[in-house]
């Protein structure tokens, strides 16, 4: 059986920041209190007009770009998003005809926060199955326009901002992905949903009662999400490391995914990982669903926090309940 590696990484973030400051008076809540609340100073919005297949096309040339690759030596696009630019086709279509990659294979894939960890290791199974040589596998999101940004939404829309990140993989002698583990608990799917619009409500998939009540915006019970956000990131990944083979020693660089940023640390801190080798991906521009992993993994290899052939441990936690772990070799 043939194994899969990570040929390149790339990300984008649109330009505009908008920081805490700045988003403080229209939730109707001071800049500080807001950081304090989410544990996030800044995040990216994506112009209007802009959708998750923009962002996606710069994160995959870039990538494409680290690997020595141009978009027609892709065979296979698993794009990995809960925002999709339209309702149909997916995002990946958008993708496809946005880099001129032909009529390969082009498939959305929906796991929400986990959403990247699910689409590499479909990726990697591709590959090792032989049925594609070269898989771009891309996360992106705007959330943005989704967002309520009056006081209404103060608990909810400080935590998100939009951007994009990819990973091409490729058959190699050595493998790159060594083990991913993908876990689902729909039991209190409540807890972290939205709701409207939907195809199991008629007519025109909303009524006017959800839209005053803003049941079309994201809704989180925070309080009731951490605390298993905490203990499955943590168990996830001693998981996947446990399925790799690989002591935590090893491990260059952990990556913790989840809205807060804090019990992203605190379930590291759980699972025991040396705080210094720890990346929260919601610190540096709030939380990017399916792109926060592959951007901090772009970040970390363009900044020279991971050389080429170091160990990463990742893991991810977010609606459906979903949640994955995996190890890679960049």
């Amino acid at each position: 059986m043939r194994v899969s590696a990570v040929l390149g990484c790339g990300r984008f973030l649109p330009p505009r920041v908008v920081t805490s400051e700045a988003l403080a008076g229209e939730l109707g809540i001071a800049g500080g209190t807001m950081t304090e609340m989410s544990g996030v100073r800044q995040r990216h919005y994506a112009e209007p007009g802009i959708g998750p297949s923009d962002l996606g096309r710069e994160a995959a040339i870039a990538a494409l770009g680290a690997a020595g690759l141009g978009p027609r030596d892709v065979d296979l696009i698993i794009f990995a998003t809960m925002t999709p630019d339209i309702a149909f086709p997916g995002s990946a279509c958008f993708l496809q005809d946005k880099l001129g990659c032909n009529t390969v294979g082009a498939l959305d894939l929906r796991a929400q926060c986990a959403g990247f960890l699910f689409a590499l290791s479909a990726g990697d199974r591709f590959v090792r199955a032989g049925r594609a040589g070269r898989v771009l596998v891309v996360g992106a999101e705007v959330y943005s326009t989704a967002l309520d940004h009056s006081p209404r939404g103060a608990a909810v829309t400080p935590y998100f901002g939009d951007g994009a990140g990819a990973v091409v993989l490729g058959p190699a002698a050595t493998p790159g992905v060594l083990a991913t583990v993908l876990h689902g608990d729909p039991a209190a799917y409540e807890r972290f949903w939205c709701e409207f619009p939907a195809s199991r409500h008629y007519p025109a998939r909303m009524n006017r009662e959800a839209l005053v009540e803003g049941r079309h915006f994201y809704r989180l019970d925070a309080d009731a999400v951490h605390p298993q956000a905490e203990q499955a990131l943590a168990d996830v990944a001693n998981e996947a490391l446990e399925r790799a083979r690989v002591a935590r020693e090893r491990i260059a660089l952990f990556v913790m995914h989840y809205f807060d940023p804090r019990i992203a640390r605190r379930a590291a801190e759980r699972a025991g990982f040396a705080t210094a080798r720890v990346v929260a991906t919601a610190e540096p521009a709030g939380h990017i669903g399916a792109a926060g992993i592959p951007v901090v993994l772009a970040d970390a290899r363009a900044e020279g926090r991971v050389s080429r052939g170091d160990l990463v441990c990742c893991a991810a936690f977010g609606a459906g309940m979903s949640w994955a772990g995996a190890v890679l070799r960049l």
